[in-house]
């Protein structure tokens, strides 16, 4: 490289700085945040990591602090925190954030908005519903209702359960922006311990008695939070999104007898036509447990076991897409967006009135394809093949 041009270099690299540069110990890093709304004012938890806490192995201190705020704006509630606090909330670690049911069914993208409109911060967070108020409160060095705790049990469910699923700020964004999605998030709730009737003494009592639980998912329309799936709702939604990752199916096969696959591959395919929707659902796994009466011999085979659960799968996709769109009138599943992408003619002359009458009368048809790939070999029960 040319001398002269290094020496030019070399000044203007020790000269680069940020602009908004803060010393490390004039900040606070935050890693969760919660949005809720009592009366009409905005009530912000922001939980920041405690850099006085020892380590895991004390109970003398969290891990985490809380700071709360209030005010008519979020912005506002944000900077209420500074009452309680001398440093600055660093958000770039951000992990989660988490918003209540009470503010979500006004409207979510309020909440959205002000975060795009915010300091740069970094947009690969976990967005959840939370049915409960004060998530993060419940915190104590027992309990852990920490981001880091909350986003690996998520991450975990998506894994090994499917009742649930992550969405990013990213992801939430690209919903909101698009017209013919609607918003689909997992949630939260805060579950008590203690017995019925039992009194609670104190409030630290209360806390480590109280942890936090998934709860499916919450579902969304014209940005308003409309409701909730169970967990067989959740888990349709995330197999027709092809969001599912691993998960088990269980079906009756005699009295109180039941048999239980392991789903560790899945695969949806839509089809949207003028007048009808066809889904074509491909599933495979391991039957890791039969129950059964009747043992796997030559009379009862895996093909059978597999038209079991193929009209079981069927029904039950069938029956839990038509109570939703009948409850909640929610395209969450984007039927829409489908014929958006493949017909778009079509989609032109429908989209004004999808939800008037195309959506709720449209014909959808299902079929399913299971293949048990290892059947294992349990005596008396399940039998090898020669």
């Amino acid at each position: 490289m040319n001398k002269k041009i290094l020496f030019l270099i070399i000044p203007l690299l020790l000269l680069t700085g940020c602009y908004d540069y803060k010393e490390l110990n004039t900040i606070s890093i935050l890693s969760a945040t919660e949005i809720n709304k009592i009366d009409d004012k905005y009530v912000v938890s922001a939980q920041a990591v405690n850099p006085q806490a020892p380590d895991k192995t004390t109970t003398t201190q969290a891990p985490f602090i809380i700071y709360n705020g209030s005010g008519k704006t979020i912005q506002e509630a944000y900077r209420k925190i500074t009452n309680e606090t001398s440093k600055f909330l660093y958000s770039s670690h951000l992990q989660l954030l988490i918003i209540n049911e009470k503010v979500a069914k006004e409207n979510i993208k309020e909440i959205i908005d002000f975060y795009l409109k915010s300091p740069p911060i970094r947009t690969e967070f976990y967005i959840l519903i939370s049915k409960s108020d004060n998530v993060l409160d419940i915190i104590t060095p027992i309990n852990d209702i920490s981001s880091s705790s909350i986003k690996e049990t998520i991450e975990n469910n998506v894994k090994y359960l499917g009742t649930t699923n992550t969405v990013t700020f990213n992801e939430l964004t690209n919903m909101i922006l698009d017209p013919n999605l609607e918003i689909v998030l997992p949630t939260i709730k805060l579950i008590n311990d203690s017995k019925e009737g039992e009194k609670i003494e104190n409030i630290e009592k209360t806390k480590i008695d109280t942890k936090y639980q998934l709860d499916g998912l919450a579902i969304f329309k014209d940005n308003k939070l409309q409701g909730y799936l169970n967990e067989e709702e959740s888990k349709t939604y995330n197999i027709l999104k092809n969001k599912i990752n691993n998960t088990i199916l269980t079906t009756k096969c005699d009295d109180n007898k039941y048999m239980t696959t392991e789903i560790i591959d899945s695969k949806s395919e839509i089809n949207v036509k003028k007048n009808n929707i066809k889904i074509k659902i491909k599933l495979s796994g391991n039957l890791n447990e039969y129950h059964c009466n009747k043992p796997l011999d030559k009379t009862k085979t895996i093909k059978d076991i597999e038209k079991e659960f193929e009209k079981e799968v069927t029904n039950t996709l069938t029956s839990n897409i038509n109570k939703i769109r009948k409850e909640y009138n929610s395209d969450i599943f984007g039927f829409l967006d489908k014929l958006y992408r493949t017909d778009y003619n079509k989609y032109k002359e429908i989209k004004n009135n999808w939800y008037k009458s195309t959506y709720q009368n449209i014909d959808i048809s299902i079929t399913s394809d299971i293949s048990i790939i290892s059947k294992g070999k349990v005596t008396g029960t399940i039998y090898e093949e020669n």
